[in-house]
């Protein structure tokens, strides 16, 4: 399969917000499968990463955790009573988050393709991974085999299997071994619950702009607080929009802590905010007293206006695409009244796609010969050339 067919995954599979912080991540992955063939002829296995999404330059001095792949094998042949199992190949990646969304592993097997993507979004102590795994056949995508989410907490290994067309088992196992974070270096990370008391609350407050757009959501911040309790600093791990970032990041950059104590001492600690902006009823355009109809893809109704979106100059410049999943409500005439985002690569895109969709026309939506307000859901991609 070319090379540029696997670059149409990255579009399925990589969904998930990306960090906005500035971070990097060094990937060890290790992919296991039967060692003897099926039919008549040896296994042959070899792997290769696309080049935009692979470093090198890995220092091995850095590794937070280390896992030899013959343990790894050992356990696997061992719960799973198959000694046929064996490594076929491994593989180091690299992810940023100024670059790509995902890194991709393609792995061939006996002229049979299959690409491993990884969809990273780090938090303090843990990644959260979006995983997802394709089988390809002739030029072509054949089948999802994998498509998940997982937490994998900082020195510990991932391991997933999944099965293929021919029922063929196999195993992805996966770990960080280097993260570099220049933001919250020197703090110690706070992980789960532990968070230190606050003395001094400050309300978000719900941007006018946001309210008119229909945005909403969760925006996920990484407060780093002094020993005194002061924020020091605060970094966008994820957020639907720019409009919400800023708004969370105004309200959380004047609270005040209780300075957190280790053995006596006040410590630097860096922990994760969840900020919610949540739309009422009259902003989501629900029609009073009557239930919103929500539809399938297939029911729909015909658009009559489309207007393009337009691709941020931030997001060419920075090489950022992928899918935005939007929910649109239309009133009875088949105008967008309200949008909401459900899924989006970056915030620059959301608000792209939203301006955009704002827009757009349908004709109504009838039943029982009346017009009425449905929601449904939009997508918008965004393709590098």
């Amino acid at each position: 399969m070319k090379k540029a067919a696997f670059a149409l995954i990255v579009l399925i599979l990589a969904l998930a917000l990306p960090a906005r912080a500035d971070v990097a991540l060094d990937i060890k992955l290790h992919f296991f499968g039967p060692a003897v063939n099926q039919g008549a002829g040896s296994l042959v296995a070899t792997s290769f990463s696309l080049k935009p999404l692979r470093l090198k330059g890995q220092d091995p001095g850095e590794m937070q955790v280390a896992f030899a792949p013959e343990a790894l094998l050992a356990r696997l042949q061992k719960a799973f009573n198959n000694p046929g199992l064996a490594l076929l190949t491994s593989g180091d990646l690299a992810w940023r988050v100024d670059g790509p969304p995902s890194v991709m592993q393609v792995v061939q097997v006996n002229n049979r393709d299959y690409a491993l993507v990884l969809t990273p979004r780090p938090a303090p102590g843990v990644v959260n991974f979006k995983v997802g795994v394709v089988e390809g056949g002739e030029k072509k995508i054949k089948n999802v085999l994998l498509d998940t989410e997982i937490v994998l907490p900082d020195r510990e290994v991932a391991m997933l299997g999944f099965r293929d067309s021919s029922e063929n088992s196999y195993f992805v196992a996966f770990y960080v071994q280097a993260r570099r974070d220049s933001l919250a270096k020197d703090a110690m990370r706070l992980a789960g619950g532990d968070k230190p008391r606050k003395i001094n609350d400050v309300k978000p407050v719900f941007p006018a702009e946001a309210r008119e757009k229909g945005i909403e959501g969760a925006v996920v911040l990484e407060a780093v607080i002094d020993a005194s309790g002061r924020v020091k600093a605060v970094q966008t791990l994820s957020s639907p929009a720019p409009v919400l970032t800023e708004a969370a990041k105004a309200a959380v950059g004047q609270w005040v802590f209780a300075p957190y104590l280790v053995d006596g001492k006040a410590k630097e600690v860096a922990f994760t905010v969840t900020i919610n902006f949540r739309l009422d009823q009259k902003n989501k355009a629900k029609p009073a007293g009557d239930a919103l109809t929500r539809l399938e893809d297939s029911q729909k109704p015909k658009m009559v206006k489309k207007v393009d979106p337009v691709y941020p100059e931030e997001a060419l410049k920075n090489k950022l695409q992928g899918v935005v999943r939007l929910e649109a409500v239309i009133d009875e005439s088949g105008k967008v009244k309200s949008l909401r985002a459900l899924e989006s690569p970056d915030p620059l895109l959301t608000e792209a796609a939203i301006d955009a969709v704002k827009n757009w026309e349908y004709e109504p939506f009838v039943k029982d010969g009346k017009a009425k307000p449905v929601a449904f859901t939009v997508t918008v991609t965004f393709a590098l050339k």
